[in-house]
C-alpha cells in the first residue's frame, strides 16, 4: 500500500504503540483486499463490546490498551452491550462487572458511550459519500443505503483501529463502482407496517449471500425512517449485504439505471407468498405461551417508544412476562422528559438503555419463550440464546405481553 508521511510515522510507532498497532492491522487488511491506499474517515463506530464478544481477556486487553494514553482521533461511538447502565434488572455481578468495565476502557480512550446500534439517532449522522469505518452490521447497511456515505463491513477491532488512526484501507464500498446493485426484486407485496419489512429483509437476505439488491415498486409506499432501519436490519442479519438501494427512495438509486451502473439484472418479484415465507422463516416459537417481549433491535427510536405508549394505554403486562422495550440514553431521555417511559411503566414494561437481548444472557434470568417484532433478534435469539421465538407486529407482541400468549 502507498502510504503517506503521517500515515508512515504512525505505521513506525511516532504516535504510540496503539496507532502503531492499529496501522499495521490496516495495512494487513488493504493488502489482503487489494487497496492501494488509506482513507481519511471522519467516524468510527466500534462494536462487539458484548462480555459475549470480549470475554475477561478482551476486557483486560481494552483496559491496558487504554492505560498505554491510546486516543481516538476521530469521533468513535460504542455499540450496544449486554447489561442496562441505568439499573439492575438481575444479572449476576460476574456478568454486569466485567461488562461496565470494557465500556470504561473504551471511553478512557475517547470513544463515546453511546451503547447503541443506532448512534445516528443520537447525532451521529455521517452526509452522502462521506467515509466512516462502521462495525455492526444494521450501521453499516443504514449509513450506505440510507444515506449514501461509505463503509465497509468492519469488525470492531478493524473499526477502532480507523478510531485510533482516522483512516481505513480504501477498498469495497469506499469505490463508487462496487456501490451497484446486482440483485433486482419488484415488491408487489403490500407492506404496512415494520415487521413485514422485517420480513422482506430476511427473505431477501437469506437470498442474497453478499450481493446488493436493489427494490423497486416503492416509490408511492415512501418508507418510514423505522422501516427502512427494519429492512436494513433483516438483510444484513439473515445474509451478509452491507447495502441496499431502493428506487425512488435512497440517495443513489434515483431510478434503477443509476441503481445498477452498467450491470444488469433479472428481476425477481416479492409477492404475497414471499412475504409469508419470511414470516415463517423468522419464527421459531412452538409454546404459545410467552414470558420475555423484547421490543428494540435496533434500538427503538422516539416515534416508536411514543406509539408503544399509545398502544399500552389502559392496559398491563400480564404476571409472569416481562416486556422489554431497548433504547440509547438519548432517546430515553427524551422519551421520559414527553411522558411515554412513565406510560410504558405504568403499564408493567420497562424502557431499557445501552442493552440487548441477543448480545446479553436473558436465558440465564430463566425466560424460555420470546416474542418480538425485531427481524434481527428473531434470527438470532433462537441459537445465541436459546429461546425458541415468535415473530410479528408490534401489535401482536404488546397483545403477548398483555396475556401471556401468542395468537
Amino acid at each position: 500500500m502507498k502510504l503517506n508521511d503521517e500515515e508512515k510515522r504512525m505505521l513506525d510507532g511516532a504516535d504510540g504503540e496503539a496507532v502503531r498497532m492499529s496501522m499495521e492491522m490496516l495495512v494487513a487488511i488493504g493488502d489482503i483486499y487489494g487497496a492501494e491506499r488509506m482513507q481519511p474517515v471522519s467516524s468510527a463506530h466500534v462494536a462487539g463490546l458484548s462480555l459475549k464478544s470480549h470475554g475477561l481477556a478482551g476486557m483486560e486487553w481494552a483496559e491496558d490498551l487504554a492505560s498505554t494514553g491510546a486516543r481516538v482521533k476521530v469521533p468513535t461511538t460504542l455499540n450496544v452491550i449486554g447489561v442496562d447502565r441505568s439499573r439492575d434488572l438481575g444479572f449476576s455481578p460476574d456478568w454486569r462487572d466485567p461488562q461496565i468495565r470494557i465500556g470504561e476502557a473504551y471511553e478512557k480512550m475517547g470513544c463515546y458511550g453511546t451503547s447503541s446500534c443506532v448512534p445516528y439517532y443520537q447525532g451521529f449522522l455521517p452526509r452522502l459519500k462521506q467515509h466512516v469505518a462502521w462495525a455492526e452490521s444494521s450501521a453499516i447497511i443504514f449509513v450506505n443505503s440510507v444515506l449514501g456515505a461509505r463503509t465497509n463491513r468492519e469488525g470492531g477491532p478493524s473499526a477502532l483501529a480507523a478510531g485510533l488512526t482516522g483512516r481505513t484501507p480504501y477498498y469495497g464500498f469506499h469505490l463508487a463502482e462496487n456501490r451497484h446493485a446486482n440483485v433486482c426484486y419488484r415488491v408487489e407485496a403490500d407492506l404496512k407496517d415494520l415487521a413485514d419489512y422485517g420480513a422482506l429483509g430476511a427473505y431477501v437476505g437469506k437470498r442474497l449471500g453478499t450481493d446488493t439488491p436493489v427494490f423497486g415498486g416503492m416509490e408511492a409506499a415512501n418508507p418510514s425512517l423505522e422501516q427502512l432501519v427494519t429492512l436494513g436490519a433483516a438483510l444484513a442479519s439473515s445474509g451478509g449485504a452491507a447495502l441496499f438501494h431502493m428506487v425512488g427512495v435512497t440517495p443513489e438509486a434515483a431510478t434503477l439505471e443509476q441503481a445498477l451502473g452498467s450491470r444488469k439484472c433479472e428481476e425477481r418479484i416479492f409477492g404475497k407468498k414471499e412475504l409469508a415465507a419470511g414470516y415463517e422463516q423468522l419464527t421459531s416459537g412452538k409454546e404459545k405461551k410467552v414470558d420475555l417481549v423484547a421490543i428494540g433491535c435496533p434500538h427503538s427510536s422516539l416515534n416508536q417508544i411514543a406509539d408503544i405508549a399509545r398502544l399500552l394505554e389502559g392496559r398491563h403486562v400480564a404476571p409472569g412476562v416481562t416486556l422489554w422495550i431497548h433504547t440509547n440514553i438519548a432517546i430515553k431521555a427524551l422519551a421520559g422528559q414527553m411522558g411515554y417511559v412513565a406510560a410504558i411503566e405504568r403499564a408493567g414494561g420497562l424502557v431499557t438503555q445501552d442493552l440487548c437481548v441477543v448480545l446479553s444472557v436473558p436465558e440465564a434470568l430463566g425466560f424460555r419463550v420470546l416474542a418480538t417484532n425485531s427481524p434481527k433478534m428473531a434470527f438470532y435469539a433462537p441459537g445465541g440464546n436459546g429461546l425458541p421465538t415468535w415473530y410479528g407486529s408490534v401489535e401482536r407482541c404488546l397483545d403477548a405481553a398483555v396475556t401471556g400468549e401468542w395468537s
